[in-house]
């Protein structure tokens, strides 16, 4: 039997400056992920059933896909190839902009209080 992990608290949007996403805890072991962001819902799906340094890791990768789409990354087909110093440059801007609209929630990506 795999362990059950408890829910995690923290802020349950994230906001990008012109959208906002609701972030919702459920299990996605039917689907075989452990996070997943429906932008045509504006909901970013995180699996509560992790290991908190795992949570923690899968909730900023999916704020990651939504600040790539906010940044005109987000069909694989359609991105161009990219350099280092523009994936870079987009890379830290996008984090800067979500961090800094949202604080509390980067607080707890960041804290290491488990």
């Amino acid at each position: 039997m795999s362990k059950k992990f408890p829910k995690y608290t923290h802020p349950m949007t994230v906001f990008t400056g012109i959208k906002t996403f609701d972030i919702k805890q459920s299990s996605l072991k039917k689907d075989n992920l452990y996070g997943c962001v429906e932008f045509h819902k504006y909901l970013l799906t995180v699996d509560p059933n992790q290991r908190p340094e795992d949570y923690k890791g899968t909730l900023f990768h999916e704020i990651c896909h939504i600040g790539y789409e906010i940044f005109g990354l987000n069909d694989d087909d359609e991105i161009p190839t990219l350099g280092n110093e523009f994936l870079t440059t987009v890379t830290a801007n996008m984090i800067q902009q979500m961090a800094g609209l949202n604080p509390e929630l980067f607080r707890f990506i960041f804290t290491n209080d488990d």
